[in-house]
């Protein structure tokens, strides 16, 4: 008997098809990876197999773990099965973490509610779970805000095996992690599919992912499962061209022209950037040093690359970049006047800043036409306000018309060329790119490298690209540099760092970095 079996899952909502026809079937200690871009229907289906669907949309088709029909079961006799047969592990921890609960009594919850175990033992089960997963020295009373990105996944982890479930579902769960991070929770999930034998579902994007992680695939588009089959058999023999093109996109680099040598745009030199260390009874704790004596020039048109582990100091030495935190050594200059806080508006036009999360970002309230043109108020003598958003909206490759919908209107990658065009409608030197890529599907992805190569050459603007996607950074950057504990440990042309590393940090990203296998077909 198979662990779960799939049967000709439909869910639509009025006479919209959402999904159609889905069918697999998984054994125990199986891992089936998921993929396809956003909007083909992943998510839908895992919510479909925990029976968490809104009542407005309507299903069809049978579900059966081990043999029981979870589509028969009344809600009560379902609520009874989620988080002790099935659990799932959501894509963003911060929201699926209760921020008023500590991470002690999230976990003990679980086991609560599917026994009659007391607070005591439901306690003592969660410290045991937790040490499971790798938070042995993180207290039950902690809260999740006071924990990094990956140590809050672990906990999301920890609350769905607490009851050893026989399939757990994971969506994303590596998307927003630097690559040694993402390595460890894949780690994790690989042993307890190991040691539990239970049946994991891996949704993803990232095909490189999927190759190291699975047994099997099933490829999503539209709401359809168009490929299926053993991992090694798809990747290197798809049959499907929209297989063929998520490969393709997978291992894209975008055509750029080579560049001479050209004038410094921005320049560092031995910047520091402490905060005042927490209070102690007996006084303060030392100083904490984000970035310690970084040094580094971005010529015109180059794109230079900022890699390192959550926690590196990237953001903080971004923040400098900008002038929004003071610096308490070195020096930053901007066109040869020096950036800090107290710069004027006519410096600050000159840097452009994309971030990793472009709704967020942006008013919702707003039309795109305003949001775009948010920049001109750093202008003396702004120019004509709709001419220019329609012709920015025209070079990112979306339609003047755009300038009157609302940021809600458009999908992911949509919403990163509005946040380019905003970066870029008053023509700064640089543009800096926070993790601009790191949530988007692989074509996607592929259309926005395209898209800044184009502009990079189109406007000779330069780019400094800060990510953990070690992938992107190869694809898009002239020069890379690592970062780590607030220096830069080592720097160079990008293909001669990657092709060989001299320092065991930078070694240690690029083996943490997922891969497809060689001799896939593209």
């Amino acid at each position: 008997m198979s662990l779960l079996s799939v049967q000709g899952l439909s869910v639509r909502i009025g006479a919209l098809d959402i999904l159609r026809d889905v069918s697999f079937e998984m054994e125990p200690g199986e891992v089936l990876g998921l993929v396809g871009e956003s909007g083909s229907g992943k998510s839908i289906t895992a919510l479909g197999i925990m029976r968490l669907l809104p009542e407005v949309m309507s299903v069809e088709g049978a579900i059966l773990l081990q043999g029981e029909a979870l589509d028969q079961l009344s809600e009560r006799r379902m609520c009874a099965r989620r988080g002790r047969d099935v659990g799932m592990v959501f894509q963003e921890p911060m929201t699926a973490l209760n921020p008023l609960h500590t991470i002690g009594d999230q976990v003990a919850e679980t086991v609560r509610l599917h026994t009659r175990t007391g607070r005591r033992a439901a306690r003592q089960r969660a410290r045991e779970v937790l040490d499971r997963v790798g938070l042995e020295h993180i207290g039950l009373a902690r809260f999740p805000h006071e924990l990094s990105g990956g140590q809050r996944q672990r906990v999301v982890i920890a609350c769905a095996i607490a009851l050893a479930p026989k399939l757990l579902i994971a969506d994303e769960p590596t998307t927003a992690l630097d690559v040694t991070t993402q390595g460890e929770i894949l780690d994790l999930l690989r042993r307890l599919v190991r040691e539990d034998g239970m049946g994991l579902i891996l949704i993803t994007h990232d095909l490189a992912v999927v190759a190291e992680m699975a047994d099997r695939i099933a490829v999503m588009q539209s709401g359809r499962i168009v490929e299926r089959g053993l991992v090694n058999e798809v990747l290197h023999r798809p049959t499907h061209d929209y297989t063929r093109a998520l490969l393709a996109a997978s291992r894209h680099q975008p055509v750029r022209a080579a560049r001479a040598e050209a004038a410094t745009v921005l320049d560092v030199r031995d910047v520091v950037r402490s905060y005042p260390g927490t209070r102690r009874l007996l006084g303060r704790a030392p100083p904490v040093e984000a970035v310690r004596g970084v040094s580094f020039s971005l010529h015109q048109g180059e794109n230079l690359g900022l890699v390192g582990e959550s926690g590196s100091g990237k953001s903080t030495l971004a923040r400098a970049l900008l002038g929004l935190e003071p610096v308490q050594g070195g020096c930053i200059t901007l066109g040869g006047q020096v950036m800090d806080a107290a710069a004027p508006r006519a410096l600050r036009r000159r840097i452009g800043v994309v971030f990793q999360d472009p709704f967020g970002s942006f008013d919702p309230r707003w039309t795109v036409e305003r949001l775009i043109a948010e920049p001109f108020h750093l202008l003396d003598n702004a120019p004509p306000r709709r001419p220019a958003v329609e012709e920015v909206l025209r070079s990112v490759g979306l339609q003047p018309r755009d300038a009157d919908r609302h940021i809600h209107a458009f999908s992911g990658g949509q919403r990163q060329r509005i946040a380019i065009a905003r970066a870029l409608i008053i023509r700064p030197d640089v543009i800096l790119l926070d993790e601009a890529v790191s949530a988007l599907d692989v074509q996607v992805r592929a259309q926005i490298l395209d898209l800044l190569a184009e502009l990079s050459a189109k406007f000779e603007v330069s780019y400094l690209f800060i990510s953990h996607d070690l992938s992107v950074v190869r694809a898009i950057t002239d020069r890379v540099m690592v970062m780590q504990a607030g220096r830069i440990v080592e720097s160079g042309q990008t293909e001669a760092v990657f092709a060989a590393p001299r320092q065991a940090y930078t070694r240690q990203l690029l083996a943490a970095t997922p891969r497809l296998p060689d001799g896939i077909a593209t």
